[in-house]
């Protein structure tokens, strides 16, 4: 694939991402809404993560597959039954990797650091309280560099498990 090309999908990849990790988001929020104040927190916390993790798959699956690889082997049939489950299976896994990440940088902010926990955090209850000085805070930056690294290892792994496994290129 030519240098333009790859630029090209690359773009189109991150816009797939951002567009599946809004409906994500937008989804978990709206579980919120509707059912936030009639289960328990944790169980909420689940369904709402879920929901919203399955509406994002779905997404990122149909602008993966319809826009974003377009060089893909014409032997590999997108929309078997198989390719669907190894995409979602690619997609757990790539949570996982996010959350264990995520962890991780906790372990370290807590106990190296010395800060509270940012899985705890709540950016709007500290938006809240500081109002525009939340960007002073310590914890804000801890949880900002931990997000980053969590989703720059989802988004590796995404990309490589997609470019290289799911979507191969036809050979020249």
């Amino acid at each position: 694939m030519q240098k333009k090309a790859r630029f090209f999908e690359l773009i189109r990849f991150a816009l797939c991402g951002l567009v599946s990790a809004v409906a994500d988001y937008l989804i978990c929020q709206v579980v919120i809404l509707l059912i936030g104040d009639a289960i328990n927190p944790y169980v909420l916390t689940a369904l709402s993560t879920f929901c919203g993790f399955l509406i994002g798959v779905v997404i990122n699956y149909l602008i993966s597959t319809f826009w974003v690889y377009r060089n893909v082997d014409k032997t590999i049939n997108t929309k078997s039954v198989k390719f669907i489950a190894l995409f979602v299976l690619f997609s757990v896994i790539s949570l996982l990797l996010s959350i264990a990440t995520m962890l991780l940088c906790n372990l370290f902010v807590e106990h190296v650091i010395k800060l509270p926990s940012i899985v705890d955090l709540s950016i709007m209850e500290l938006i809240k309280n500081k109002g525009i000085l939340f960007l002073t805070e310590a914890i804000f930056w801890a949880y900002a560099i931990s997000f980053v690294m969590k989703t720059f290892v989802g988004l590796v792994f995404n990309y490589f498990t997609r470019k290289f496994i799911l979507y191969k290129e036809e050979k020249q």
